[in-house]
């Protein structure tokens, strides 16, 4: 209502809050860190927002949550908020289960659309020789192409960078130049017997014989540069579908400017009331940041956030008074050209020469 503002898409994402605590309670419990604050209690924040990074609404779980299981409660608390239209939801694998989605095409009251991301490993086989098969895709720009499957009756779009390719090809030859410098230190087969990370790329053989798989290696750079999401907008493009996707880093900026800019964590409160009292003011304070700098953008050019609170500190005013008249006097600093059109932009008035400011 107050910015007119048309919510077509919705970018949601989770992610956890530390306490400087041991103990836990009926709200802030031990889970999987995305600090890696496993053993400190958490709670865990799901936050949405719109195309352009404004904040739409967010939902606080305890702790132990299992964020896949965030997706839906969100969605519902947000219907009861807003009058929304026909709205797409992105959010990234970690919401791409069977329950989750069964669940957004079977609301009755409104029609549900989704992009999430895919895993595309973790796909049939029949599909995965499919998705893995070149000539099943058609090139749509210079470097990409995408090809699209029918899965369990919904749309999986699958694309390829040959830019990500590279990357994901330099990524893997760094890590296993690093575990053949720790091989050729260390040869012990139990130091090596997790499947964690790049240690898949192992062969252990008995008690004595650990070696580099290469199957394994030649296997897994097939997959290079190849990412999948899962959708039912039956009126997008494929590409449209992958620009959507690709915005999802909106949300995690989110994160990122409250965790860190926004300083909300760690949280010092104990009292489940006060936590979401912490966490209300948090979500008010991004939400006045993020429409300061969205109007900045519109109006003049792209600040961070940071870049805008820096051009903001160093306006300043001196006060002088005047003993002997009662009278005080305004000195205003001078203003960078930033923090001049900031003003601008908010319609605030500042004087830029010295001025009385009252009389005693």
């Amino acid at each position: 209502k107050l910015f007119a503002g048309k919510i077509d898409v919705i970018f949601f994402d989770c992610t956890t809050l530390y306490f400087e605590s041991f103990e836990e309670d009926e709200f802030r419990r031990n889970g999987y860190s995305k600090d890696l604050k496993f053993n400190q209690p958490q709670v865990v924040l799901a936050l949405m927002v719109t195309k352009e990074g404004l904040p739409i609404g967010y939902k606080a779980f305890s702790g132990d949550t299992y964020e896949g299981h965030t997706l839906i409660p969100a969605l519902r608390e947000l219907k009861e908020k807003y009058n929304l239209d026909k709205v797409i939801y992105v959010a990234d694998a970690g919401m791409f289960n069977k329950d989750n989605l069964t669940e957004l095409e079977t609301q009755q009251d409104q029609e549900f659309q989704y992009i999430v991301g895919a895993r595309l490993k973790s796909m049939p086989k029949k599909l995965k020789e499919d998705i893995l098969t070149p000539a099943n895709y058609k090139e749509i720009s210079s470097g990409h192409k995408v090809a699209r499957f029918n899965h369990n009756g919904r749309e999986l779009i699958v694309s390829h960078s040959a830019e990500r390719a590279r990357k994901d090809q330099h990524e893997r030859e760094k890590a296993i130049e690093k575990l053949k410098k720790k091989l050729a230190k260390n040869k012990r087969p139990k130091e090596y017997l997790s499947n964690h990370g790049y240690k898949k790329y192992l062969k252990v053989q008995g008690e004595s014989s650990i070696s580099l798989n290469e199957e394994k290696i030649k296997a897994d750079s097939r997959w290079d540069g190849l990412h999948g999401v899962v959708t039912n907008a039956k009126d997008l493009t494929d590409q449209e579908v992958l620009n959507q996707y690709n915005n999802l880093w909106q949300v995690e900026e989110a994160f990122r400017v409250t965790k860190h800019d926004l300083k909300v964590r760690p949280v010092y409160h104990f009292k489940p009331q006060r936590v979401k009292a912490h966490l209300a003011i948090s979500f008010t304070a991004y939400a006045l940041v993020k429409h300061l700098e969205y109007r900045v953008k519109l109006q003049y050019r792209k600040l961070s956030p940071e870049r805008i609170r820096q051009h903001l500190i160093s306006v300043q005013t001196s006060i002088l008074f005047d003993t002997k008249k009662r009278i005080r006097y305004a000195l205003p600093s001078r203003m960078s050209q930033e923090a001049r059109k900031i003003y601008q932009v908010q319609v605030i008035e500042r004087r830029i020469t010295p001025y009385i400011i009252k009389k005693l």
